[in-house]
């Protein structure tokens, strides 16, 4: 499943992309380590290189990786993990001159290949793109996510048939794909083929791709939820694991203690980020006698067009209706749910704060 792939292995591993999503790649650093440099400074630079990429600490991530670089110039690995933070930044045109670098190097990554192929889309050089991940896709076949980001190709190029293919290849790999079944549905739906009809016209490309990204925003998200503060919101424990696991950044004692009321108090906070952006998880318990435990997860940048989208995404995902209408005039668009689940019914909030572009799902265990 996606959410898993943000565990990454920094000195046996690699950081990856598909539209900026993270993968494991199984490449040894000490098998890259130059003649002469230190197997230790190597593998604790790109570490640590790597621990701020999780974080979404961008230029972090590229100072260090650039540093790791300075170590081995001849490291795959690194331009390959460069590449993507460039990416991650918005700078398409020298994540493809690593991504490059670390193909020259290691002609044999199917995420590299993938990456690029993204990168190059970004460009507007489609055919290019189209070649790289047609090369992904024979490497690695049964990777999902290269057929997810060629259907996006596929799209620029105002090819739908080809794109609807490449979703139901996606699909038809990894039948849990949420994401991949939501873009494909959207796309549908915006093509107007809801009854078989699969005639195209004048085809605004630019608000497809759009669109498609917020349907598979919102899947990955409520994933996220889903394995987060749904399923684990009332034990610690649990989400300590999840988040060392994913590397997430932990939130200090004094961050936590700056968080807490006199009727609350932050038990666990962490911070992590990933394509679409930022996300802050928080638990927390009261002092109310027996005490009630609030998970929280924070998500950025999000927009009012994305609040909808999320909304009606939970009651499809989860078959439940808001508890009741939003009120008039409320400054802050927000919903209330009951949700059944094995560990009993579950009272679910979701708020967008539109002065910080933030959704915050909450996720009560207790009687609030």
């Amino acid at each position: 499943m996606r959410f898993t792939r943000l565990l990454v292995v920094a000195a046996m591993g690699a950081l990856g992309l598909a539209e900026a999503l993270l993968h494991p790649v199984t490449m040894s650093v000490r098998a890259e380590r130059a003649a002469g440099a230190s197997e230790e400074s190597f593998a604790a630079v790109h570490d640590r290189a790597a621990a701020a990429y999780v974080a979404g600490e961008w230029d972090k991530a590229l100072a260090g990786f650039s540093a790791a670089l300075a170590l081995n110039p001849n490291s795959a690995l690194a331009h390959y993990n460069r590449g993507n933070v460039y990416y991650a930044k918005g700078d398409n045109a020298a994540a493809v001159v690593d991504f490059t670098e670390a193909l020259r190097l290691n002609p044999k990554l199917p995420y590299a290949h993938m990456n690029r192929g993204n990168a190059l889309s970004n460009l507007g050089r489609l055919d290019d793109a189209l070649q790289d991940l047609n090369e992904a896709v024979r490497l690695q076949p049964a990777l999902s996510d290269v057929y997810f980001n060629r259907a996006i190709v596929h799209v620029r190029r105002r090819d739908m048939e080809k794109a609807l293919t490449d979703y139901e290849l996606a699909i038809a790999r990894d039948g849990h794909d949420h994401e991949a079944k939501a873009a494909r549905q959207r796309l549908v739906t915006l093509l107007g083929r809801q009854n078989g009809d699969r005639a195209s016209t004048d085809i605004d490309t630019s608000q497809i791709a759009t669109e498609i990204t917020h349907a598979r925003h919102v899947e990955h998200f409520l994933r996220i939820a889903s394995e987060s503060c749904l399923a684990q919101g009332d034990n610690l424990e649990s989400l300590k694991t999840l988040a060392l696991m994913g590397k997430w950044k932990v939130a200090t004692p004094d961050e936590l203690a700056r968080g807490s009321t006199a009727t609350t108090r932050l038990d666990g906070g962490w911070t992590f980020a990933d394509r679409f952006g930022t996300y802050a998880l928080i638990r927390s318990i009261s002092n109310a006698k027996p005490p009630v435990f609030v998970c929280s997860l924070t998500a950025q940048p999000l927009n009012a067009h994305m609040f909808d989208d999320m909304t009606e995404g939970f009651a499809s995902r989860f078959d439940v209706s808001a508890v009741e209408p939003p009120l008039s005039g409320q400054s802050r668009p927000a919903r209330r749910y009951r949700l059944t689940t094995p560990k009993g019914t579950l009272l679910v909030g979701l708020k967008f704060a539109p002065e910080r572009n933030a959704l915050t799902l909450r996720t009560y265990f207790g009687n609030p």
